[in-house]
């Protein structure tokens, strides 16, 4: 299990899009479990469904290979990604 901060500035926002592609959807080749700790109005949208808020202690099962993505807030969002 890893601890993983998003930072909510632009700079690290546009950072992320072109890294990672949090921000905009992509899928993982392995399924992973997300637990949010701490964030405020930050989301998460599977391609096609409506998105949920990420609050404290939300666990989001995310299966291989399914389209996602997450949605910026107003403060760093810290959560733990289980692979």
């Amino acid at each position: 299990m890893t601890e993983f901060t998003v930072k909510h500035t632009t700079s690290d926002v546009q950072h992320l899009q072109w890294r990672h592609g949090l921000l905009n959807y992509h899928t993982d080749l392995e399924a992973r479990t997300v637990t949010v700790i701490s964030g405020e109005g930050w989301q998460f949208q599977y391609e096609g469904e409506d998105p949920i808020n990420m609050t404290e202690d939300l666990v989001i099962e995310i299966p291989a290979n399914t389209s996602h993505k997450i949605i910026k807030g107003t403060t760093d969002l810290v959560v733990t990604i289980e692979v």
